[in-house]
């Protein structure tokens, strides 16, 4: 029997949470120093010293422990005021959470708190001081935490979480004709079958010849119900990997996908587009993770009217392109590293969010021609600031 893409993602998970540790964009040090400066910056400008975020995609918790860290360094050398910090670090992977309970339990944190058996809550992590820190980790589907009404935060932070969601692709050949790109996986135990099919779709929308365009309801859903969770003046970064135009070329994904897991055999129809899906894979579980681009377009027309939104490349290719460390930061450079990473105490937060809403289409133009070779493809991060 094949499986979609969602109980493909969710076989992986089951196997492997204990001993997820993905190298994301988000666990290098310059992301969470781009989300510090922010988070500070805003918190400045609205006079809060006590605030409440959420992660949602937080695997090991790297990133929430170097977020805390770096916003409890800016408060000790005076670059921000915070008295207390409540961090809720939200995954469906159960097993990833209670390694990173254990793990982090005696690394800068002075008590660890299990939950209760069965409980959402797997644990919390306190720290005295001042700011003083409460991490709690929590075991939740994304969608159904921020639709259930669970508080409300001064920052939410989305990581690479909506790729591993259910998704449509639609893409339209060299005449104009409309398909759906549908992948399915079968399994014997220790090899894999990933089958990419072009499918008839009543409801396809219309599309430009030799163009793909992706949509995800679920995706959607996350993310307009964490901006509801958000206070007035409240902050979310949403990171991903995906398409900041509403499509993009069909050549760009025609060719052979870059790597491919030992284990797992790629059976893509003729005339369909073969890297689309990218494939992950577990050598010891013997399991793959399917996950695709978002569509950062659909995203921000979701939150229209609610506040600004900002989509900005997160600029991993220009730092790279500088030196190998990729780290060389420059006032002027259009990208989400640098412009946040570049923040300082004191710096015009308004000012700077209304020239980046000015000039995003041009900053996302430029970086694509520039380090992308013009795809519509890239790491980027959806700012958004509640009204």
């Amino acid at each position: 029997m094949s499986l979609t893409k969602a109980e493909v993602n969710e076989r992986f998970y089951d196997a492997v949470g204990g001993d997820l540790a993905f190298e994301t964009e988000a666990q290098h040090y310059l992301h969470p120093l781009a989300v510090a400066r922010l988070v500070a910056a805003q918190a400045t400008a609205l006079g809060r010293r006590r605030i409440k975020i959420l992660e949602l995609g937080a695997n090991d918790c790297t990133f929430a422990t170097s977020l805390l860290k770096l916003l409890s360094a800016f408060t000790a050398q005076g670059e921000a005021t915070l008295e207390r910090i409540e961090y809720f670090a939200v995954d469906l992977a159960r097993r990833s959470l209670e390694a990173a309970l254990r793990r982090h339990a005696d690394a800068g944190f002075h008590r660890a708190a299990p939950g209760s058996a069965g409980s959402p809550l797997v644990g919390s992590l306190l720290r005295l001081g001042v700011p003083g820190v409460e991490l709690c980790l929590v075991h939740a589907d994304a969608r159904r935490f921020v639709a259930g009404g669970s508080g409300v935060y001064d920052v939410v932070v989305v990581n690479e979480l909506l790729d591993d969601l259910p998704s449509r692709v639609f893409f339209a050949d060299a005449a104009g004709s409309v398909r759906e790109l549908v992948a399915g996986a079968t399994t014997d135990g220790e090899r894999w079958t990933v089958t990419v099919t072009a499918a008839e779709a009543r409801d396809a929308p219309a599309l430009p010849p030799s163009t793909l365009a992706v949509t995800s309801p679920e995706a959607t859903a996350v993310v307009r119900g964490a901006a509801e969770r958000l206070g007035s003046g409240g902050v979310m970064v949403v990171h991903d990997y995906g398409l900041v135009e509403p499509t993009a070329p069909l050549a760009d994904y025609e060719h052979p996908p870059r790597s491919l897991p030992s284990f797992v055999e790629l059976v893509v129809e003729p005339g369909a587009p073969r890297s689309f899906f990218r494939l992950f894979g577990d050598e010891r579980a013997k399991v793959v993770q399917i996950t695709t681009d978002v569509s950062f377009p659909e995203l921000a027309a979701a939150l229209a009217g609610a506040g600004t939104t900002i989509v900005l490349p997160h600029g991993n290719n220009l730092l790279q392109s500088r030196s190998p460390r990729g780290d060389d930061l420059r006032e002027g450079d259009g990208v989400f590293l640098s412009e946040f990473g570049l923040l300082r105490p004191g710096g015009d937060l308004a000012a700077l969010l209304a020239r980046l809403e000015r000039e995003q289409e041009e900053l996302r133009r430029r970086y694509a021609a520039e380090h992308l070779g013009g795809r519509a493809s890239m790491y980027a991060d959806l700012l958004f600031a509640k009204r």
